[in-house]
């Protein structure tokens, strides 16, 4: 409906050490995600990024026996959205929706992030 939904956010802390692979912290990501049969599925997947982590997610789609849509939102070099990839169709439905989305998914993983740093130098 073109707003957020906090209640449905989700936090997966990385188990694996990904040595700042994003390509494969994606994977485990969407894996664990797909794992939970308790929530409903997306209508769409909107991945950050190109090719590759469009890929990715097909990858992890494919082996969960899954088909949803998925767009891509590329950066420019100033880590602004540039342009979103996919089906056109796709992309004249969901571009605001996955621009939103976008933008929230990074708001919500920097704010977990300050978090658990914060509590890691004041040692609670």
């Amino acid at each position: 409906r073109g707003r957020p939904n906090k209640d449905e956010y989700r936090q997966f802390i990385l188990r694996d050490n990904h040595g700042g692979n994003d390509l494969s912290a994606l994977e485990e990501v969407l894996t664990r995600r797909l794992k939970h049969l308790e929530w409903p599925l997306p209508e769409i997947l909107v991945v950050d990024g190109a090719f590759l982590q469009q890929g990715i997610a097909e990858t992890v789609l494919a082996t969960a026996n899954l088909t949803i849509p998925i767009v891509g939102v590329v950066k420019n070099d100033k880590h602004k959205p540039d342009h979103i990839i996919g089906e056109t169709g796709l992309i004249q439905r969901f571009s605001s929706d996955a621009l939103l989305a976008n933008a929230e998914a990074h708001r919500f993983a920097i704010a977990l992030h300050r978090k658990r740093k914060r509590r890691s130098f004041l040692g609670t």
